[in-house]
């Protein structure tokens, strides 16, 4: 049997009557289907042509719905950079909510533990990395006032911004949620003086207690690791976080690089030391302390890591102990289309690699001896970047975070798909939330195709049609007709392509049924593929609970 697999991940084997049957002339030449045949017939039929077809669903409906995870580093030097973060979301929220949008705000931390196997604690002075799983991905619930925060900073920035800790989630979700304008934590109605209207606070003022997740998390910071699994499934606890064809925005702040260990590889991890100090380019990972072991032994410079000094010319050290990038790329790639993901980082900047003006790397001998174990990575102005407001606000050298956002390449613009952002400009975070929410915002218009249908006489050789949500790879009841021309015209040429569009909404008003466009945007809205226009007769909304299913013969120019 041929086989295919479709970017949410599932096989063919699943698929053959979510392909549906051609019940019109029109799809004859996609897919010769007999019209009056039995269920098994034209399953049969679909897996003759299966090879040649390729497929989406999408969500039409005016409210989409926008999963957001912020990634926080709960380290120790972190309390301020997250009271910055909590204070810069009112605008980011905003923005969100503007959009419509049904959405969800998750928070998970970069505590991911250390240890080898479950009770298997280290022992020694490592504080909270002594565990097996740490957070474990685990969306993040609590206000600040119920956590344990070891240091004065945490616990003032908790005091000034969750005055009230009854603003979390009262549905028994690990989540803050609004979806058809219901919200799932407490309402707080104020005055918004930009508009005049009396508008909901309770999700901000949520965030700002949940976000605030502590510093004392553990040193070892796996943010990648973290962000993995908050959304591979395996914790039941995130249940309902990440829906079905929902645009996904992944957004870390940390202070330091990543430092997802493999698992086979932990051991390494053993807090004990020894002291290795004769300069060794490949000095053992027990020459160094925990917290900075994980950068010197990720790295390679012109000089020995394990040495004080300035270091030059730094780049990745081939075979480390740590996850590589690729991975976690290849797993959001597969959770997501890049359409319906992005990508941000709030993190050290510029990053040890970059060219031509590279990240700095100070490393100086902390007090208590001379020995290998007391170097660490410098702080103050001798760290890779630095707070102009106050030197105690820093952050750390970083490659790994880069590389892995340098992976998702360009849009069709030019820029970045990921937007990153230095974690010492904390008086710039505001605008950075504000970057990040529109472009969640732009990810929200539009539906692209995987690729470019063929088309026959004209007509893009497609199978369209309305399938519940709760089973998108369901056989639609009735299949589409294309749009008129006219209509699909307004469909390519619209900057936008929505039903918002007035000129889409004078084009196809006319039309007798519901239909669909497939057509490539004149505006470039869609680079590699064509924009998938839906309009429903008199621009009707949607059913309830009903998704689009696209099915297209591929191959098309």
């Amino acid at each position: 049997m041929s086989r295919l697999t479709f970017n949410h991940g599932l096989a063919f084997g699943s698929l053959a009557l979510a392909l549906g049957a051609c019940t019109t002339p029109q799809y004859g030449s996609l897919c010769p289907v007999p019209e009056n045949g039995t269920k098994e017939q034209k399953t049969g039929a679909i897996n003759n042509c299966v090879d040649q077809i390729t497929g989406e669903v999408f969500d039409t409906r005016l409210k989409k719905d926008v999963d957001i995870l912020f990634l926080i580093d709960n380290s120790p030097s972190m309390a301020p950079k997250q009271k910055a973060l909590a204070n810069a979301i009112p605008q980011f929220i905003k923005i969100i909510d503007g959009t419509g949008a049904n959405y969800q705000v998750g928070i998970a931390t970069s505590d991911i533990g250390s240890n080898v196997r479950p009770g298997e604690p280290w022992g020694g002075n490592i504080g909270k990395c002594d565990e097996f799983e740490g957070d474990d991905g685990v969306l993040q619930n609590l206000p600040c006032t119920a956590r344990s925060l070891p240091t004065a900073e945490s616990r003032n920035a908790c005091a000034e911004l969750c005055a009230n800790d009854k603003f979390v989630p009262i549905d028994g979700r690990r989540y803050i949620s609004k979806v058809d304008g219901r919200t799932n934590v407490p309402q707080d109605l104020k005055l918004d003086p930009g508009t005049g209207k009396m508008v909901d606070q309770g999700p901000i003022n949520a965030f700002k207690c949940m976000a605030l997740v502590g510093d004392g998390g553990c040193g070892i910071e796996g943010p990648l690791e973290g962000s993995r699994r908050a959304l591979d499934g395996h914790r039941p606890e995130n249940a309902g976080f990440l829906r079905p064809n929902s645009v996904l925005a992944v957004i870390y702040i940390t202070d330091e690089d990543d430092c997802s260990v493999q698992m086979n590889k932990r051991i390494e991890n053993n807090p004990n030391t020894r002291d290795c100090s004769d300069p060794d380019q490949n000095a053992s990972y027990d020459c160094y302390n925990v917290d900075y072991r994980c950068l010197a032994r990720s790295i390679q410079c012109d000089q020995a890591m394990n040495t004080p000094g300035v270091k030059t010319n730094c780049k990745e050290r081939p075979n480390n102990y740590l996850e590589p990038t690729e991975k976690y790329f290849k797993f959001f790639s597969t959770l997501r289309a890049q359409d319906k993901l992005l990508i941000s980082g709030i993190w050290t900047q510029p990053q040890i690699d970059a060219n031509p003006n590279p990240g700095k790397v100070t490393i100086s001998r902390g007090p208590g001896g001379s020995a290998s174990g007391y170097l660490n990575r410098a702080g103050g102005t001798d760290a890779s970047c630095v707070y102009s407001g106050n030197q105690a606000i820093y952050g750390q050298a970083q490659l790994r975070l880069s590389k892995f956002a340098r992976q998702f390449g360009k849009d069709k613009d030019g820029n970045p798909n990921v937007l990153e952002v230095s974690i010492c400009d904390i008086d710039a975070y505001t605008t950075a939330l504000d970057k990040i929410a529109k472009a969640i915002t732009r990810k929200l218009i539009g539906n692209c195709l995987p690729s470019i249908p063929k088309t026959q006489d004209g007509q893009p050789q497609c199978m369209v049609g309305d399938v519940d949500e709760s089973n998108p790879y369901s056989i639609p009841d009735y299949y589409f007709p294309t749009c008129s021309s006219k209509c699909c015209d307004a469909w390519a040429a619209a900057k936008e392509p929505t039903i918002n569009d007035p000129e889409i909404v004078k084009a196809c008003m006319p039309e007798a049924s519901d239909c669909y466009c497939a057509v490539k945007s004149k505006e470039n809205v869609c680079k590699d593929s064509v924009v998938a226009g839906i309009w429903r007769k008199g621009n009707a909304a949607p059913p309830p609970g009903k998704v689009i299913s696209f099915r297209c013969a591929g191959g098309g120019t």
